[in-house]
């Protein structure tokens, strides 16, 4: 992957296969195989609704790029600042071992 996340940019985000998540109450909860219990939420504490929406956009067809173009038109932001976080939020999923990256 490159710094400036092409790569990631072309990839097909997918959910690990010994991960879940799941929304529980108004809270959406992802857990990686460790077992470890991974909230989505903003610097405030609060449900993340953009971190939601990401992996609600996660399908097994969808690319990044594609997910950040749904972002930008659901959401009001400027694209660059939505790929830089949309890539730089999958990266920390897929180091957490929540999601995985594939063609």
């Amino acid at each position: 992957m490159n710094a400036r996340g092409g790569d990631v940019l072309e990839a097909v985000p997918r959910l690990h296969p010994e991960a879940g998540v799941q929304r529980v109450g108004d809270r959406m909860l992802a857990v990686g195989p460790d077992d470890t219990l991974h909230t989505l939420e903003d610097e405030r504490g609060e449900a993340s609704e953009v971190a939601e929406r990401i992996l609600e956009l996660i399908d097994g067809c969808r690319t990044v790029g594609d997910i950040v173009g749904v972002l930008c038109e659901e959401f009001e932001v400027e694209p660059a600042q939505c790929r830089e976080d949309t890539v730089s939020f999958v990266r920390l999923l897929v180091e957490k071992k929540v999601l995985v990256l594939g063609p």
